[in-house]
């Protein structure tokens, strides 16, 4: 099953952008204050939320409760070229669980659309249209 994605970013002046998929908006602003997020943010939001929904619907197929399940990513930032590294993903799963369990469960969130993307690095047509 082939699907599409689409979102659009709209310059608000001082390097704040308007962020929309055509259902909602968020803001995002090179020194964010309250209501905005960096865009470094959405990445990381955009990938733990894809790990953990993905990891969550494992759970459901193995007949586990998760409710409650958390995800918490975090990046170091790198210079040359200006990037980030160090990925850092830890979710909080309810107690009892197994260690299979567990790693069952990593693997399922792995297996995330927004990880698989960045883990195959996809290629990037970029072009430029007048308005």
């Amino acid at each position: 099953m082939s699907s599409s994605y689409s979102i659009s970013a709209r310059d608000l002046g001082g390097f704040s952008y308007e962020i929309s998929n055509g259902h909602t908006t968020v803001r995002t602003a090179w020194n964010p204050g309250p209501g905005n997020f960096l865009a470094t943010e959405l990445f990381l939001a955009g990938l733990g939320a894809c790990m953990l929904a993905t990891l969550m619907y494992a759970g459901q197929v193995m007949g586990l409760n998760l409710a409650g399940a958390t995800v918490r990513v975090d990046a170091d930032s790198a210079t040359k070229p200006d990037r980030m590294t160090n990925i850092r993903v830890v979710y909080r799963l309810p107690a009892g669980l197994t260690d299979a369990q567990k790693q069952s469960l990593v693997r399922a969130g792995n297996r995330c659309k927004v990880h698989e993307t960045i883990e195959d690095h996809p290629q990037f047509l970029v072009s430029v249209e007048d308005f």
